[in-house]
C-alpha cells in the first residue's frame, strides 16, 4: 500500500466481518429495492460496451461479480487484500456457475502492473475507508482505458443512519469517511474524470446499509438474527411501499451515494 495513503481499516477488521459470513450462503434478492436500482446503473453504465472487461475494487464476498458475469458475457476480476473475503468471492462465483477472476492481493500493489486495462471499474463501497479518498480515485483512473467507465458507490451515512449507526456500530462511523455526492463529483472531476451523474440512489429506505453484528454481544445469537430479520423484512416491505409511493432518492434515507463516469480518450 501507499505510504501515504492511510487506511481507516486494517485486515483484522475485515477478517472478523467476513467471518461472520462465511456459513452464510447469500443471493441477489430483486424484493429489494436498493438492489433493483444498482442494476439499473451497471446497466447504464456497460451499455456502451460487448464483452466488457471489468473489475470490481474491494470484491470480498461479491454478489455483483456473479450478475454481470451472467448478464453481461464480461470477462470478470475482483481484488481485495482480504484472504477470507477473496474465498467468499470465489464461493460466489462458482455457486452461480459463473466465471471471473479474484486476485487476493493489496489494490495499489496490482494497480501498479495494471494500467489501462479495463473497460469497466467499479467499488461498492472502497473509497470511504481512506483518508484521502483521491488517492484511491486515481488508481481507478488509470486502471481504466480510455473510454472506459467507472461506478463508484459508497455508502450514506448522513440523515437518518448517523444515529442509527451510533447506536447499531459506533466503529462504522469511525472506519467511514463521510461522502457526499457534490464531494465525490468534485474528487472524480479533480482526478480527470467526466461525471456523468450522480447523486443519492438505492431507494428511499435501507436500513440494512448499518452493521448491526456489534449488537450480537449484547442481545445473543438468536436475538441479532431477529432483529436482522426484523431490518430485512422492513427494508423490503416498507422500501418498496416508499418506492410505489415515489418516494425519491434523497438525503434522508437512501443508503448510497453514487457516481458514474468515464475517462476520456
Amino acid at each position: 500500500m501507499d505510504s501515504q495513503v492511510k487506511p481507516l481499516t486494517d485486515e483484522s477488521y475485515w477478517t472478523t466481518l467476513w467471518d461472520g459470513q462465511q456459513h452464510k450462503v447469500r443471493h441477489l434478492r430483486w424484493a429489494y429495492v436498493a438492489n433493483r436500482q444498482l442494476a439499473k446503473l451497471f446497466d447504464r453504465a456497460l451499455s456502451d460496451f460487448r464483452q466488457p472487461t471489468l473489475i470490481e475494487l474491494g470484491c470480498a464476498d461479491s454478489l455483483w461479480l456473479p450478475y454481470l458475469a451472467q448478464n453481461y458475457e464480461s470477462e470478470c476480476y475482483g481484488v481485495d487484500f482480504s484472504e477470507l473475503g477473496c474465498q467468499l468471492a470465489q464461493r460466489n462465483l462458482a455457486l452461480a456457475a459463473a466465471n471471473g477472476t479474484i486476485i487476493c492481493e493489496d489494490l495499489f500493489t496490482f494497480a501498479k502492473n495494471q494500467h489501462a486495462t479495463f473497460d469497466f471499474v467499479y467499488s461498492m463501497g472502497l473509497i470511504e475507508h481512506f483518508d484521502t479518498p483521491q488517492a484511491i480515485l486515481e488508481e481507478m483512473y488509470n486502471l481504466l482505458k480510455p473510454g472506459g467507465t467507472m461506478l463508484t458507490v459508497t455508502p450514506n451515512l448522513r440523515g437518518m443512519y448517523t444515529p442509527i449507526a451510533r447506536v447499531a456500530s459506533p466503529k462504522l462511523l469511525a472506519t467511514h469517511k463521510v461522502i457526499l455526492p457534490t464531494d465525490l463529483d468534485a474528487a472524480l472531476r479533480d482526478t480527470g474524470f467526466q461525471v456523468t451523474e450522480f447523486g443519492y440512489t438505492g431507494g428511499p429506505l435501507k436500513l440494512s446499509v448499518v452493521d448491526y453484528s456489534p449488537w450480537r454481544a449484547v442481545i445473543g445469537r438468536w436475538g441479532h438474527e431477529v432483529l436482522c430479520k426484523f431490518v430485512n423484512l422492513t427494508d423490503i416491505v416498507v422500501g418498496n411501499l416508499l418506492a410505489g409511493l415515489r418516494v425519491p432518492n434523497q438525503q434522508l434515507s437512501s443508503p448510497y451515494v453514487y457516481a458514474l463516469s468515464t475517462k476520456p480518450k
